[in-house]
């Protein structure tokens, strides 16, 4: 059975990254896998709320509707991370990487788990992440 992948970018114009946190990403990369892990299919959205600094709450129903089994993103709070895995998708953070990168490392088996991101988005809260699953193998 295929698996679909979904990838947050950050596109500036000369490399396309995952993104840093997956709310403010500019566009998502919805990648199909076929059985022998290979990349049979790349579609593109863009992410509808790009410009805002807030609403990334709806973005897990949003990415669900492409029958997505996994979201590589950067970054990701608490709430989003729960409310991707209410709608039964994986999340994975892989910070820094570019997409081909991710994309492969996913493919080898080296990318799971993630990073709860504790960052404010001016909530007053800390800068601190609470490790999780380790990511990179």
């Amino acid at each position: 059975m295929n698996q679909r992948i979904a990838i947050a970018i950050e596109d500036n114009n000369t490399v396309e990254k995952v993104a840093e946190h997956f709310g403010r990403c500019s566009k998502f990369y919805v990648c199909e896998i076929d059985d022998q892990k290979k990349v049979i299919g790349k579609e593109e959205y863009f992410n509808p709320i790009a410009a805002e600094h807030h609403g990334a709450c709806q973005l897990p129903k949003y990415i669900k509707q492409f029958n997505v089994q996994t979201i590589i993103a950067g970054g990701m709070g608490r709430n989003a991370v729960e409310s991707f895995q209410k709608h039964g998708i994986d999340v994975i953070t892989a910070p820094g990487l570019i997409f081909e990168d991710a994309v492969n490392s996913f493919l080898e088996g080296k990318l799971n788990g993630y990073d709860v991101c504790q960052h404010g988005h001016g909530h007053g809260h800390d800068h601190d992440h609470h490790h999780h699953d380790k990511h990179l193998e």
